[in-house]
């Protein structure tokens, strides 16, 4: 499936119908969240080119090899150590540079979510690469770690024709660390997608409004993200709805199995 047509589906799952929105940019943030090629504006050519995917794809190799998720934090760490703070803000500054005309109470909610994304991602992989972590990173990573890395080498490789691909890289390293390390999906929880629906969490599942809409996009991260498809919509309001049903079953399944 195109990715036009994925958007507009995308749209039209998300959207809320309200004439008092604008049509400011479903598909643009749609696009920007999901597609993560397009979200990656690359720096000028001539700053990356071949050398850097050829870098980038023994980086690749080495992670795909990693028996545990001790020893892909390691490359990780490792791979990300060529970054610092000024590279973090320059990542932070292209994405709310592309978001800057959307209405600002949106904006606001979705920069704090891709704040999160990238520094908290960061801090969080840092502290945990010096403190060494507990014995959880002594089991093998997901197996869907293998075609993660392969799509990384594949899209630098392809973004390299053209641009730098050092941010893009940067991307999909704190997405690594955020999917196979943390086991958390790639966008936080929170994280609003146009409409008002956003990745949420309930009862220790991730959940996604778009996430089965995405698995057909070049290079996105929605077939490797822990996330599930929600079965229902995901406004922030539907928490407290979710809380009321289980209350309601907990209590149905007491009354049911009373003894007295």
């Amino acid at each position: 499936m195109h990715l036009r047509a994925i958007l507009e589906h995308i749209r039209q799952f998300v959207t809320r119908e309200d004439s008092s929105r604008t049509s400011t940019g479903p598909d643009e943030v749609g696009s920007l969240l999901i597609d993560t090629f397009a979200e990656d504006g690359g720096e000028d050519a001539g700053r990356g080119g071949p050398e850097s995917a050829a870098a980038i794809r023994a980086a690749c190799r080495r992670m795909q090899n990693a028996k545990t998720k001790r020893d892909l934090l390691r490359i990780i760490a490792d791979e990300t150590a060529a970054y610092d703070l000024h590279d973090l803000e320059q990542m932070y500054a292209r994405f709310e540079r592309k978001v800057a005309h959307l209405p600002e109470n949106y904006r606001d909610r979705l920069l704090s979510s891709i704040k999160e994304e990238i520094f908290l991602a960061h801090h969080r992989l840092i502290l945990l690469s010096r403190n060494g972590g507990g014995p959880e990173l002594d089991e093998p990573p997901a197996p869907a770690l293998g075609g993660y890395c392969a799509m990384v080498a594949e899209a630098c490789t392809e973004k390299a024709q053209e641009k730098d691909p050092k941010f893009l890289y940067l991307k999909y390293l704190l997405s690594a660390f955020t999917i196979f390390i943390a086991e958390e999906p790639a966008h936080p929880v929170g994280t609003p997608f146009p409409g008002g629906q956003i990745v949420d969490e309930w009862e220790g599942t991730y959940l996604c409004p778009v996430r089965d809409l995405a698995d057909d996009v070049p290079f996105a991260l929605c077939p490797y993200c822990p996330a599930v498809q929600s079965t229902e919509p995901t406004f922030p309001e539907m928490r407290a709805r979710r809380e009321e049903r289980r209350r309601r079953e907990c209590l149905a399944n007491y009354w049911t199995n009373y003894k007295g």
